[in-house]
């Protein structure tokens, strides 16, 4: 097989993300704050849920 086309694509890739190191690391921590967001929200929900709570 021929794996020409999908090397070149990587290579632009890997290429384009060298070239733009800081753009890409501002937009790595923004998703990754928020997902951290998202998770530590719903942690904090199922911690004061109050599982043993009498009827």
């Amino acid at each position: 097989m021929n794996y020409l086309i999908l090397e070149s694509f990587f290579d632009k890739l890997i290429f384009f993300f060298m070239e733009y190191k800081i753009i890409f690391a501002i937009f790595w921590l923004i998703i990754l704050g928020l997902v951290l967001k998202r998770l530590s929200k719903k942690d904090n929900e199922l911690f004061l849920k109050d599982f043993f709570k009498k009827k």
